[in-house]
């Protein structure tokens, strides 16, 4: 399995580790994972491990991956934290409780046949908080 083409490959430096995600094909066609620990020894040498994930188990060994991220909550954070500021990055009124006049607004742009595309830009809100609300007010039952 050594002169087996990459399909493509990621590197992930991490202190004197560095990490090697390698998706790779065999000769029968089977897409597998390797991923390889390359560690900087203080000799200057290298040792390497590497494990190989064979796309047969790829959805196995995933699932497991999620079940095991609850223990890591710095992960979640980070992730959960930058979605949240991103979204409010883009749109100033995201998360805040709706106000009548923003409803009577979001009403009277649904009216005029705005998309919830232009409705965000206008209510700086997120498109998918615009469909939310337009069938919370069920303005396409009321105004079709």
């Amino acid at each position: 399995m050594t002169n087996i083409p990459e399909i493509e490959s990621l590197k992930i430096a991490a202190g004197k580790r560095t990490y090697f995600l390698d998706l790779k094909q065999s000769r029968e066609g089977l897409k597998f994972l390797k991923i390889t620990e390359s560690k900087r020894l203080d000799s200057g040498e290298y040792e390497r491990y590497s494990i190989m994930i064979f796309e047969e188990n790829f959805n196995q060994i995933t699932e497991a991956l999620r079940k095991l991220l609850h223990h890591f909550p710095s992960y979640e954070k980070i992730e959960e934290k930058s979605r949240m500021e991103q979204t409010k990055a883009n749109f100033a009124n995201a998360y805040k409780a709706w106000s009548n006049e923003e409803d009577f607004k979001l009403t009277e742009l649904f009216c005029l046949r705005k998309k919830p595309t232009e409705i965000s830009k206008i209510l700086q809100r997120n498109p998918g908080a615009i469909t939310s609300r337009i069938d919370k007010l069920d303005l396409k039952g009321k105004y079709g």
